[in-house]
C-alpha cells in the first residue's frame, strides 16, 4: 500500500500545479489514497491545513471556480444519476460496450472530468464521506474564493440549473404518451395530466428566476404539482403490480420519472434564495448524488438492480398472492393443507412409480430424461389442477407473501414481531404439509407394492433396484444433501418463473385475448368467459409446475452431458422410493426409521434452501432489510411464550369475546 501524503504537502503542491484540472486532481488523488474508511479523516485534515493556510485556500477555492466556468455543468445535472430514455437493455449494451471500449475524455463536459478524477472503484471512500465534512469544504471555499470569482460562478451555475430544470420538466412532460403508461392507466389521455401541469409551472418559474422575480412568485402551485406527479406515479406502479402487470421496460421508466422528480426538487431548492439555509444542504445532496453517479456509470450491476425494482415486485407480488393459501393461521387451515397435501402425497407415490419405470426401461438418456420430465410437469399440474399443496412448492410462494406482509419502521428494517410471528407460521404450515406429503406417500406407496406383490407373486423392485433407492438418500454416498439443495434452488427458480409468467398474463391481458381469440369463437360466451379467466388466473401456477418438472427431470441428463455426477433429491419422492424399497427388499425397522429420518433431512434442505433465496429476492425487491438478530431473538421469545405454537395453531379470539372480556376487566 503506498504511504498516504500528509495534508500540507498536497496544499503546497497546489502552488506548483500549472493549471486548475492539476489541483482538483491532487484534490481528489489524496482522497482516494489509503483505506476508503479513512477518507473522512483525510478530508477533515485537508480542511484544517486550507485553514490555516489563507493563500493556498484562495488558491484552490478560486480553481474550482475556474473550472466550473469552463464547462457545461447541465449534462450532470440531468443525467448523472438518472436513467437513460434509452431502456434497460440498451443501456446495459451501451454499458458492457463501455468497460471493454471507454469513449474518449471531453475537458468540456462535467459527465467526463468527474469520470476522470472519480471512477468505479472509488465508490466505497465516496459513501464514506458525510454531508458534514463536505460541508465543511464547502462553507471553506465560499468563505476563501475571492467576491468576483464567487459572483460570477454563482451566476453561471444559476442559469445551467434553470436550463437543467426545464429540460427535465419537458422529459417528465414527454413521457405521458409512452404506451407503456398508457396501458396501465388509460386516464393519461383522457384528463389534464400533472406531468403537463407541472412543464408548464415549471416554465413560468424559471422565467421568474432569470429575470431575479421571485417575490411575487408563489412556489406553493409548483409543490403541489410535483406532489400529484408522485402521486401519479405510485398510482401507477400500483396499478402494473397488482392488476396490469409489468415490463422490465415500465419498470425502469418509473424509476426514470422517480429521479427526475426527485432531481426536479433538489434543483427548485438550490435555486430559491428564500430559503437560503436549506442551499447549502441541497447541494451537497447533489454533489453527493452526481460523485456517487459517477461510480455507478458503468456499473451494469447498479442499473438492472435499480431498473427491475419494480418488475421484481410485480413478481413478487403474484407469488405473494399465492402464498396466502400455504399459510396456516387456524386449525381450519391446518386440516385443510394437511388434506390437500396428503391428496399430492397420493400422486407423487404413483409419480414415483411411473419414473422408476421409466429408468428400468433403460433408454437412451435424453429419451428418458424428457420422459421424466413430463411425467414430473404433467405431474405438478395435475397435483395444482385437483387444489392439492406439494409441501416443497411452499417456500417460494410462502417467501413473496412473508415479504408483502412485512413492515418497515423509518430505518428501512423489518419489524421483528411480526416476522417471528408470519416466520413461525409459515414453518409449521410447511411441515405439516410435509408430513402430509411423506404421510399419503409412504402409504401409497406400501400399499402399491403389497398388491404388485400379491397379483405378480414378485416384488416391485429387485434386490438390486431397492439398494439403489436406499442408497439414493444417503447424505454421503448418495450425495442427498447436496442434491437436495439443487432441488431447492429448482423449487425456488420454479416460484419465480411462476410470478413472472402471473405478471405476464396481466401485462398481455390473456383473459380478454382468449375472449376474444377467434379459435374459440365457436364455444358459448359463457364458458369462454369461464375457461379464459380459469387460464389466466392459474397461467403461472400451471407453467410453473411444469417447468419445475422439467428442472427436476433434466438435472441428471445435463450432469451427464458434462460428465458431473448431478442429480435431485425431493422429499416427497424420496419418501415414495424409500417405501417400495424397503416393502420389496425389507431387512429391519432400524434401516426403515433411519430412511425416514433421511428423508425429512432432504425435506429439510429443500424447503429452507427455496424459502432463504424466495425471502432474499422478495426483501429485495421491497428494498427492505432483515435484522436476523433481532427476528431470532422475538423468534425464541414466542416460542417460550407458546411452545406449541411450533406444531398447532391456536384460533384467534372472537372480537365479540375479547371486547366482552375487556369490559369485565374495566372498573
Amino acid at each position: 500500500m503506498p504511504a498516504i501524503t500528509p495534508a500540507f504537502k498536497v496544499i503546497d503542491g497546489f502552488s506548483l500545479c500549472a493549471s486548475d484540472t492539476e489541483r482538483l486532481d491532487i484534490f481528489f488523488t489524496y482522497l482516494r489514497e489509503g483505506e476508503p474508511e479513512l477518507a473522512e479523516l483525510r478530508l477533515e485534515q485537508l480542511v484544517l491545513a486550507l485553514a490555516n493556510s489563507p493563500s493556498q485556500a484562495a488558491l484552490f477555492a478560486n480553481s474550482v471556480c475556474n473550472e466550473a466556468k469552463k464547462i457545461k455543468l447541465s449534462p450532470a445535472f440531468v443525467q448523472l444519476g438518472i436513467f437513460s430514455k434509452n431502456g434497460l437493455v440498451t443501456e446495459i449494451f451501451r454499458r458492457l460496450y463501455n468497460k471493454v471500449n471507454p469513449p474518449p475524455k471531453r475537458c468540456n463536459d462535467i459527465n467526463d472530468l468527474l469520470s476522470y478524477f472519480v471512477g468505479g472503484e472509488d465508490k466505497a471512500w465516496v459513501k464514506t464521506i458525510s454531508h458534514k465534512c463536505w460541508f465543511k469544504l464547502y462553507c471553506l471555499l465560499v468563505k476563501s474564493a475571492s467576491t468576483d470569482a464567487i459572483r460570477t460562478t454563482g451566476a453561471y451555475i444559476k442559469s445551467e440549473l434553470c436550463y437543467s430544470l426545464e429540460m427535465l420538466s419537458i422529459w417528465i412532460a414527454a413521457e405521458e404518451l409512452d404506451p407503456e403508461l398508457l396501458r396501465i392507466d388509460r386516464r393519461l389521455s383522457e384528463v389534464d395530466s400533472p406531468f403537463i401541469a407541472l412543464q408548464r409551472e415549471t416554465s413560468h418559474l424559471v422565467a421568474a428566476i432569470k429575470a431575479d422575480d421571485m417575490s411575487g412568485q408563489d412556489t406553493a402551485h409548483f409543490w403541489v404539482m410535483i406532489e400529484q406527479c408522485q402521486q401519479q406515479v405510485k398510482r401507477i406502479r400500483a396499478r402494473g403490480i397488482s392488476q396490469m402487470g409489468f415490463s422490465a421496460h415500465a419498470s425502469h421508466m418509473l424509476e426514470r420519472l422517480d429521479q427526475t422528480l426527485n432531481r426536479m426538487v433538489l434543483l427548485i431548492q438550490i435555486l430559491d434564495f428564500r430559503h437560503p439555509h436549506q442551499k447549502a444542504r441541497c447541494v451537497l445532496n447533489l454533489w453527493r448524488q452526481l460523485l456517487t453517479s459517477v461510480t455507478e456509470r458503468n456499473s451494469v450491476r447498479a442499473i438492472y438492480r435499480k431498473s427491475t425494482r419494480t418488475f421484481a415486485q410485480s413478481v413478487t407480488q403474484n407469488k405473494s398472492n399465492h402464498g396466502e393459501h400455504y399459510i396456516a393461521k387456524t386449525k381450519k387451515d391446518y386440516f385443510k393443507i394437511l388434506r390437500g397435501a396428503c391428496g399430492a402425497g397420493v400422486i407423487i407415490s404413483l409419480l414415483a412409480w411411473v419414473k422408476m419405470y421409466i429408468e428400468s426401461l433403460q433408454l437412451a438418456p435424453l429419451n428418458s430424461a424428457l420422459l421424466v420430465s413430463l411425467n414430473y410437469g404433467v405431474g405438478f399440474m395435475l397435483v395444482h389442477i385437483l387444489h392439492f399443496t406439494i409441501a416443497t412448492k411452499q417456500p417460494a410462494m410462502t417467501a413473496a407473501n412473508f415479504a408483502a406482509h412485512v413492515e418497515k419502521n423509518k430505518q428501512g428494517r423489518t419489524r421483528s414481531k411480526k416476522l417471528a410471528r408470519l416466520l413461525i407460521n409459515v414453518n409449521r404450515s410447511q411441515w405439516f404439509a410435509v408430513w402430509g406429503n411423506i404421510t399419503a406417500a409412504i402409504t401409497v406407496s406400501v400399499l402399491v407394492s403389497v398388491l404388485f406383490s400379491h397379483f405378480y407373486h414378485s416384488p416391485l423392485l429387485t434386490s438390486e433396484q431397492a439398494a439403489y433407492q436406499k442408497a439414493a438418500i444417503h447424505p454421503l454416498s448418495g450425495l442427498a444433501w447436496l442434491y437436495a439443495g439443487i432441488a431447492g434452488v429448482w423449487l425456488f427458480l420454479s416460484g419465480i418463473i411462476t410470478g413472472i409468467l402471473d405478471n405476464r398474463a396481466d401485462y398481455i391481458e390473456l383473459k380478454d385475448r382468449l375472449v376474444a381469440h377467434r379459435l374459440f369463437r365457436v364455444i358459448p360466451v359463457k364458458h369462454r368467459e369461464k375457461a379464459a379467466f380459469y387460464i389466466h388466473e392459474n397461467y403461472g401456477a400451471l407453467g410453473g409446475n411444469f417447468i419445475f418438472g422439467v428442472l427436476l427431470g433434466m438435472t441428471s441428463y445435463v450432469g451427464y452431458l458434462i460428465e458431473v455426477p448431478l442429480d435431485i433429491r425431493h422429499v416427497a419422492f424420496s419418501s415414495a422410493h424409500a417405501a417400495y424399497a424397503h416393502i420389496s427388499d425389507f431387512q429391519s425397522w432400524v434401516s426403515a426409521l433411519s430412511s425416514l429420518f433421511l428423508v425429512l433431512m432432504i425435506g429439510f434442505i429443500n424447503l429452507w434452501v427455496s424459502f432463504g433465496l424466495a425471502l432474499f429476492v422478495a426483501l429485495r425487491s421491497r428494498n427492505c432489510e432483515l435484522d436476523i438478530r433481532s427476528v431470532r431473538t422475538a423468534v425464541l421469545t414466542q416460542i417460550k411464550q407458546h411452545p406449541s405454537s411450533l406444531f398447532w395453531p391456536k384460533d384467534p379470539v372472537p372480537a365479540v369475546k375479547a371486547q366482552g372480556a375487556n369490559q369485565r376487566r374495566t372498573p
